[in-house]
């Protein structure tokens, strides 16, 4: 019985990244165009209008930040840490919609 809920839980945190990383929306040329969210800078911080440079860097950063944790939930599941996969999935979630958890 035990053997079989692991396996499960295997499953669900594998299946949840790869049905994840489908949905996430890309341009024709497979670039990301997806936008999650990140800290605030100092600059925002200090109330300076963001260029368009900026905008495109956080842009990059979010993006990057997302997905290099669900490259860390996917190995934590391949090292059969499954808690810490679906923790790890679940800041992924949260950094492309904050409204989608708590």
């Amino acid at each position: 019985m035990m053997l079989h809920v692991a396996t499960a839980n295997a499953a669900l945190c594998a299946g949840q990244i790869v049905a994840f990383r489908g949905s996430l929306p890309h341009d024709r040329n497979g670039e990301p165009t997806f936008v999650g969210t990140a800290r605030q800078s100092i600059a925002a911080q200090l109330e300076h209008q963001p260029t368009r440079e900026s905008v495109e860097r956080a842009k990059r950063e979010s993006q990057a930040q997302i997905l290099a944790i669900l490259l860390q939930a996917e190995a934590l599941d391949l090292e059969g840490k499954r808690k810490e996969c679906l923790d790890a999935f679940a800041r992924a979630k949260l950094m492309l919609d904050p409204s989608s958890g708590g």
